[in-house]
C-alpha cells in the first residue's frame, strides 16, 4: 500500500482519521448535603434530530417521496416539468435523511453515465487539500511558494497563502471568460498562471480563479510526495465507493484542480451528502468537521451571483447562499459551469443534483445556470416540506 509524506512523518495512504473527542466535566462541590434532583433537559427547539450519517461506500438505500417528507404531487410536478424547462438536462435526483428519493436521466444518459461535471470539481479538490492538512503536510496558511518550484515565481507571490487559493482571494488577475482556453492551451498550467499580474493584496478581493483551483492540485502533490489522484482515490474516492470517474490530468501530469472531473450523479449525491454529514461516511470520519465546517463557512460575502445564488457567500472552494433553500432557508452549492449543480439544503436533509449539456453554452452570462437553479433545483426544494411536519 502506497504510502503518502507528510510533516509528521509518513501516513498510510487510506485515511484513518483518530478524531479527538472533549469531554466537559462538571466538578460538583460537596458540603455535606443531598444534591437536588436534576431536571431532565427541555426538548430542542427546531427540527427532529438529525438521522445518523449513513455509509457512503454502500449501495444508496432507496425510499418513497412521501417517507421522506415531500409534497408527493409538487416533487412529481417538478420532474415532469424539468426536461421542458432546461432542455439542456441530463440527470435529476434527490436524496433527503440519507435516501435516494428520486432519479431521472434524460438526453441518452443513464445512471452509469459519468458527466463532466465542470467547476463541482473544485469542491472536490479542496477536501483534498483538507485530507492532506489533516495528515500533517500542509497547512492552509502555508505560503504558497513552499510547495510551487518554478521559474515564473516572482518575490511578490510570498505573500500568497494556500488559503487564499482556496477562498479565491489570491489577488492574481483572471476571468475565465479571457484566460480559460488560452490557460487550457498553453501547455503551462503552472507558469501561465503565475505570469498574471497580481492586482490586489492577498485575502483582500474576491477573483473566481479556475488557474489557482489548479495550484491547489499541484500543491497536493508536492506535499504529499506522490499523485494527486492517487491520493484522491485512496483517501476520498475509495471510502465512499466511487468507482465510475474521469478525472483528466494537464499537461503537468496534474489531474486538472478548478475542472473535468466527470462524476455518475449519485456519486456527485455522495460527496454532497458527506458534506451534509459534516465529513463522516457510516462511522468513518473520512475528513474532518472543522474541515467541512471551514470548507463550507461564509468566509466572502458576494451578495447576488447573477440571479442564481441570492445571498451568496464562498469558503474554501465551496458556495453557499443564505437564501438557498428558500426563504431564510441556507444552502451549500457545489457549481459547475452550464447548470452542473450539487445543492445541500441542511435544514432539509436535502441533497439535489443536476448534470446539463454545457459545451457552445454562454454561461459566463448565466444563461443556463440560471434557468436550472430556479426551473429545475428550486422547485424539487420547495418540494420538500419543513421536518418535522
Amino acid at each position: 500500500m502506497k504510502r503518502f509524506r507528510g510533516r509528521r512523518g509518513t501516513w498510510p495512504s487510506r485515511s484513518l482519521v483518530g478524531m479527538g473527542f472533549a469531554i466537559g466535566v462538571a466538578a460538583l462541590a460537596g458540603c455535606g448535603e443531598a444534591a437536588a434532583p436534576v431536571a431532565p433537559p427541555e426538548p430542542p427547539e427546531g427540527p427532529d434530530p438529525v438521522p445518523p450519517p449513513v455509509d457512503l461506500s454502500a449501495a444508496w438505500a432507496t425510499s418513497t417521496p412521501a417517507a421522506q417528507g415531500f409534497d408527493t404531487g409538487a416533487l412529481e410536478a417538478a420532474f415532469d416539468d424539468a426536461d421542458e424547462a432546461v432542455p439542456n438536462l441530463r440527470s435529476l435526483i434527490v436524496v433527503r435523511n440519507g435516501r435516494l428519493v428520486r432519479e431521472a436521466y434524460f438526453g441518452g444518459m443513464h445512471r452509469d453515465s459519468a458527466f463532466d461535471m465542470r467547476s463541482v470539481t473544485k469542491t472536490v479538490t479542496a477536501l483534498l487539500v483538507g485530507l492532506a492538512s489533516e495528515r500533517g503536510s500542509l497547512d492552509p496558511d502555508d505560503r504558497m511558494t513552499e510547495w510551487l518550484q518554478h521559474p515564473s515565481l516572482r518575490a511578490e507571490h510570498d505573500a500568497i497563502r494556500v488559503r487564499d487559493l482556496l477562498t479565491m482571494t489570491s489577488g492574481i488577475r483572471w476571468s475565465d471568460d479571457e484566460h480559460f482556453t488560452p490557460w487550457a492551451r498553453s501547455g503551462r498550467p503552472v507558469g501561465f498562471v503565475l505570469d498574471l499580474p497580481i492586482v490586489a493584496a492577498p485575502g483582500r478581493q474576491f477573483m473566481y480563479n479556475t488557474g489557482g483551483s489548479h495550484l491547489l492540485a499541484v500543491i497536493v502533490s508536492s506535499a504529499v510526495g506522490g499523485d494527486a489522484l492517487e491520493f484522491a482515490e485512496q483517501g476520498l474516492f475509495g471510502p465512499l465507493g466511487i468507482v465510475n470517474k474521469r478525472w483528466p490530468v494537464m499537461q503537468d501530469s496534474v489531474i486538472v484542480g478548478g475542472a473535468a472531473l466527470a462524476l455518475r450523479a449519485r456519486d456527485a449525491a455522495r460527496i454532497g451528502q458527506l458534506l451534509l454529514q459534516g465529513g463522516r461516511s457510516g462511522a468513518e470520519q473520512i475528513v474532518s468537521r472543522a474541515w467541512v465546517e471551514a470548507q463550507t463557512a461564509r468566509l466572502v460575502s458576494l451578495g447576488d451571483i447573477g440571479g442564481v445564488l441570492r445571498d451568496a457567500g464562498y469558503g474554501y472552494q465551496t458556495w453557499n447562499d443564505r437564501a438557498g433553500g428558500g426563504g431564510n432557508v441556507s444552502a451549500l452549492v457545489m457549481w459547475g459551469y452550464g447548470g452542473q449543480f450539487v445543492w445541500i439544503v441542511p435544514d432539509r436533509q436535502l441533497v439535489v443534483v443536476s448534470q446539463a449539456h454545457w459545451r457552445g453554452v454562454r454561461d459566463y452570462d448565466f444563461e443556463q445556470a440560471g434557468p436550472v437553479a430556479d426551473l429545475v433545483v428550486r422547485p424539487v426544494i420547495a418540494a420538500a416540506l419543513p421536518i418535522g411536519r
